[in-house]
């Protein structure tokens, strides 16, 4: 019997031992991430375009157009949005700038930066290229870009309402809504004619990212 007890004790022991040598797989708790949407809807040239995430291959992406200058001059930076598809050429894109920062002390403008240019930017006026305001451009189903005018004889307003500072492991990024009526504009390339078309009642949820 004394046997048979420390033979049971002897397996227990083994058994423990195995157990305590298996490596237990650790799952990471979630990384939170920011919920970035994007939707628009306007009337271009009298027809009413939707573009909505996910459907016919629309999708939104964040960029931007850094200036570095060396010091002491100061450096500039505009942030572009824009929703396109593959299968489809039709797309909107805005531009809204400048920030300015010395690129002497960061490689890009830092976060508080970035944040209250976007806020304090709700009206911006229209600039080309963005360079000093907001510029949108429409591309049509035959891939032809027609883009806003600072000098624009026709009236035109913008407005970014509910915008909301985010961040997550990826980026930093300014939510926004932007609602805006202008024309749009394109040169012929060969006439050197320039046409236009109304964008009425736009509406263009998105996001910029630092």
């Amino acid at each position: 019997m004394k046997n048979y007890k420390l033979g049971i004790f002897a397996l227990l022991t083994l058994v423990f031992s195995l157990e305590s040598c298996i490596e237990h797989e650790v799952i990471p708790a979630p990384v939170p991430m920011v919920d970035l949407t994007c939707h628009f809807i306007g009337t271009v040239n009298g027809s009413v375009l939707e573009l909505t995430e996910n459907v016919s291959g629309y999708a939104g992406s964040a960029t931007k157009n850094l200036n570095i200058l060396p010091a002491p001059a100061i450096s500039t930076a505009a942030y572009n949005f824009q929703m396109t598809s593959a299968s489809t050429q039709t797309s909107v894109k805005v531009v809204l700038g400048s920030v300015l920062w010395d690129a002497s002390v960061s490689t890009a403008p830092d976060i508080a930066t970035f944040n209250a240019f976007h806020t304090a930017n709700t009206s911006p006026s229209y600039s080309t290229s963005g360079s000093s305001g907001f510029e949108v451009t429409y591309k049509d189903a035959a891939g032809l870009n027609w883009t806003s005018k600072q000098s624009s004889p026709n009236p035109q307003s913008v407005t970014f309402t509910g915008i909301l500072q985010e961040s997550d492991t990826l980026g930093d990024y300014s939510k926004f809504t932007c609602n805006f009526n202008c024309y749009v504009y394109r040169q012929d390339a060969v006439t050197l004619v320039w046409d236009s078309l109304l964008i009425q009642d736009g509406v263009f949820k998105g996001w910029f990212e630092r």
